[in-house]
């Protein structure tokens, strides 16, 4: 059996690998035919001035065409019936246009077998040789009828027909992953067994896909090929980039079902869909604790393990957190980045600024239960929340006294060390409490900042003012109990105690809400009685 000369089919193959057409390869196919029963002159004839075929109206139409001595053309180059189209030659340009197609697909792909085996035939040496011939280019001969892509080898075009039909023929036997390629298969499947062939040749990592490895080989060598072409930024992966770019063109792709909030990472949109569901799937293995992402888990830990891994550089201070550190460091370096827009003052934490934005608006979102008390902050409702009650959390461990707040029980410790820590910088004072210098301090500045509203006169304390008040209002609450007389200051009571019951001072009953000082309760000695027949002791009588 003859066939057509290398050169002549390698042109026809071209064509048709250019055309993506099916009725130049049934032509070729035609032309096959007729040279074989034909001298072989004539097989050497241009495409264009082959003989023309009769048409035999008693052969139904078939899916391909037979050739003599049983040969056929394959089913996968000519269309389905009833669409098949007599063959035509493109003119120069319709060719021209179609071999830039093919170009510019050719250029898309990545480095493929057909590109490997081009270079090899090159051998390093240029473009040089026959552009045509088998050490230059392999042919793309089978066709796709979905999408009219080009491909080397029957078994490529069955492998790209997959993705149309969305069929997965191969199955993993271990769970119901399925895939397009034996190959994804079986890399899949080393996420069962656990090997990680791809190993790091700079460090202990090991990886289940090469271009994992090749991915990670970029940190130690600090390339970051992808360039952001709107700002300076670079990355080590395209998708970081393409996730980047996102925030340049402010398009938010992934949207909530449940709520309006977008979001530009998927990642974050599954994240933001727990807060409906209420799932936590991160749980505490030392405690019940659940969390919704991990990074809050990894986070909570280090308070079981007690490691604070954010050292403070400029002193000893460590934290579990990181916004904990540079929260800290603002107190070294004094800067105030949260400034109230109503006022002068500036905090180092936001939260701050927010809780004392609510003194200029009057709102106190922190409402009692228990009567209509409010507060501005929570903490203060909480420890309000004791008097009612009556729970005194905090314990001295020197004596039985207990206290509402932990600053009350802090102030009272001092009394049993004896430490005064606030000094009067205008004498030698000191004091346990704060307020006791702040109330000091008036005695050397003159400042009487407690004005009776009824009259003139100024106090430097407020319980001097309430006492002040008695005697506008008329009002004697504290009374003897021997002769029942009413008297409105505890001074003026004790000192009437004193001639009404002829002996010791006794302690008062009715105390006011500021306890005044006791007095002992053995009468205090009478003065001596002496004359200068009776000198007291140390001097001589006259």
């Amino acid at each position: 059996m003859s066939h057509l000369p290398s050169s002549s089919v390698r042109d026809h193959m071209k064509w048709a690998g250019l055309l993506g057409c099916e009725a130049v390869l049934s032509s070729m196919a035609l032309m096959q035919a007729s040279s074989m029963a034909a001298p072989p002159k004539k097989m050497m004839a241009p495409l264009g001035h082959a003989p023309p075929q009769r048409e035999r109206p008693d052969r139904a139409p078939q899916s391909h065409m037979i050739l003599p001595s049983g040969m056929s053309c394959p089913p996968l180059l000519i269309r389905k019936e009833g669409e098949f189209q007599a063959p035509r030659l493109l003119d120069e340009k319709e060719m021209r246009a179609n071999e830039d197609m093919q170009q510019k697909k050719k250029n898309r792909k990545s480095v493929t077998p057909c590109k490997v085996r081009e270079q090899e035939g090159r051998g390093g040496k240029g473009t040089g040789g026959d552009e045509n011939g088998p050490s230059s280019k392999v042919q793309k001969n089978f066709i796709c009828d979905h999408c009219y892509g080009a491909f080397r080898s029957g078994y490529h075009l069955k492998r790209h027909i997959l993705i149309h039909t969305g069929v997965k023929p191969y199955a993993c036997s271990m769970c119901d992953m399925r895939f397009f390629q034996r190959y994804h298969l079986e890399r899949h499947r080393l996420t069962h067994t656990g090997v990680k062939p791809y190993a790091c040749s700079m460090c202990d990592m090991r990886f289940f896909q090469r271009y994992h490895l090749a991915r990670h080989s970029l940190t130690h060598t600090g390339v970051k090929p992808y360039a952001c072409s709107m700002c300076d930024m670079r990355f080590f992966q395209r998708y970081h980039l393409a996730r980047h770019s996102l925030t340049h063109t402010g398009v938010k792709p992934y949207a909530c079902s449940m709520c309006d909030m977008r979001f530009f990472q998927r990642y974050h949109l599954a994240r933001h869909t727990l807060t409906h569901t209420g799932v936590k799937p991160y749980a505490c293995s030392m405690c019940d604790m659940r969390f919704f992402q991990r990074y809050h888990l990894a986070r909570h830990s280090l308070t079981h393990t007690g490691v604070k891994p954010y050292a403070c550089t400029m002193c000893d201070m460590r934290f579990i957190q990181r916004y904990q550190l540079e929260r800290h460091s603002l107190t070294h370096t004094g800067v105030k980045p949260y400034a109230c827009t109503m006022c002068d003052k500036r905090f180092f934490q936001r939260y701050h600024l927010a809780r004392h934005s609510l003194t200029h608006m009057g709102v106190k979102p922190f409402a009692c239960t228990m009567c209509d008390m409010r507060f501005v902050q929570r903490y203060h409702l909480a420890r309000h929340s004791l008097t009612h009650t009556g729970v005194k959390p905090y314990a001295c461990t020197m004596c039985d006294k207990r206290f509402f707040q932990r600053y009350h029980l802090a102030r009272h410790s001092l009394t049993h060390m004896g430490v005064k820590p606030y000094a009067c910088s205008m004498c030698d004072m000191r004091f346990i409490q704060r307020n006791h210098l702040e109330r000091h301090s008036l005695t050397h500045t003159g400042e009487k900042p407690f004005a009776c509203d009824m009259c003139d006169m100024r106090f430097i304390q407020r319980y001097h003012l309430e006492r002040h008040k008695r005697v506008h209002s008329g009002e004697k609450p504290y009374q003897c109990e021997r002769c029942q007389q009413n008297f409105s200051r505890t001074d003026r009571l004790l000192r009437h105690r004193r001639l009404c019951q002829g002996r010791s001072v006794a302690k008062v009953e009715n105390q006011p809400c500021c306890e005044p000082r006791p007095y002992p309760q053995e009468p205090p000695p009478a003065p001596p009685t002496w004359s200068p027949l009776h000198p007291p002791p140390g001097r001589l009588a006259v």
